[in-house]
This record gives C-alpha cells, structure tokens and sequence, in this order.
C-alpha cells in the first residue's frame, strides 16, 4: 500500500512512501540477506532494504522497543546519519518471533556452514574463523578495535 501526496502544478512533484505494518513483515523463510553468514552485521540502512520496509516505521519500532536486538553502538566507528547495526541471526530470530515460527540460532550457523563449506565444519569454531576472516570492516560496517573483538567474543554458543 502506498499513500501518494498529490503534485502541485507549482512544484510538480509526487512522493510516495511505502506504508509497512508488523504484521506485513516478511517470514524467515521469505528473506535473503544474500550470501551473508548469519553472524553477519548490518548497517539500519541494509536492513531496511532488505526487508522492504519503511525506515521511518522502523525507527518507531525500535524506540519503541520492539525492534530486532541492535548491537551496542560503542562497538562501531561513527558514521553519517548514525546508523544502528544488527547481526543477521537476530533479524531472523525477531521476524520469526512475530510470526510465531521457531527459530534456533546454533541450528541456523550450522546450516549456512554445510551449504557454504560442506558438512563436517559445522562447528563454532568455524563461525569464529569465518568471522575473523571477513574483518573489522563488512561493507557499510566499520567496527572499533574494542568492538571487533567484543563482537567475536559474542560468537560462542553453548
């Protein structure tokens, strides 16, 4: 559903902005983050994007509380417009909570490393690796030192 503001003959101009309700978020299984690990952060901004839904809706989700768990925002560099960051997983673990699915973050690490590395390095070693690999710096993400290692610190499941 959209709502349109009408065009002026003086400025000629329509806006349209997406109007998007909890209860039109995606399911689980209706996200891509591409061929992000599920460990992965994400700026606001990609976020948005990829679920298709109004940033300013969101941000009244999350000062509402809730929203998906943010990651503290000591963790990352400043950057314009003063994103917030998330891990994918607990996108996922939020949408699957408004929707009623189950949803098990260990069994969703270990997915994504049999289908990217083939069975048999299903471990959180493994995601640990993965993760140190990619680096303090993850496309629109820029993590502090003390943050980079807070972040690969939070990678162990019991």
């Amino acid at each position: 559903m959209k709502y349109e503001l009408g065009t002026s003959s003086r400025v000629g101009t329509t806006i349209s902005k997406l109007a998007t309700g909890l209860s039109s978020l995606p399911r689980v299984s209706e996200t891509s983050f591409g061929e992000r690990a599920p460990w992965a952060v994400i700026s606001t901004r990609t976020l948005v994007a990829t679920l298709g839904i109004d940033r300013g809706n969101f941000a009244t989700w999350r000062c509402r509380g809730i929203g998906p768990a943010e990651l503290p925002a000591t963790w990352f560099r400043l950057a314009t417009g003063r994103p917030n960051y998330y891990r994918i997983d607990a996108i996922e673990a939020w949408l699957a909570g408004r929707c009623g699915e189950p949803f098990d973050t260990k069994s969703r690490w270990f997915d994504f490393l049999d289908a990217n590395l083939g069975e048999g390095f299903a471990t959180t070693d493994w995601v640990r690796r993965l993760a140190e690999a990619e680096g303090p710096v993850q496309s629109d993400v820029r993590f502090t030192a003390v943050g980079w290692q807070a972040y690969l610190d939070g990678l162990i499941l019991s």
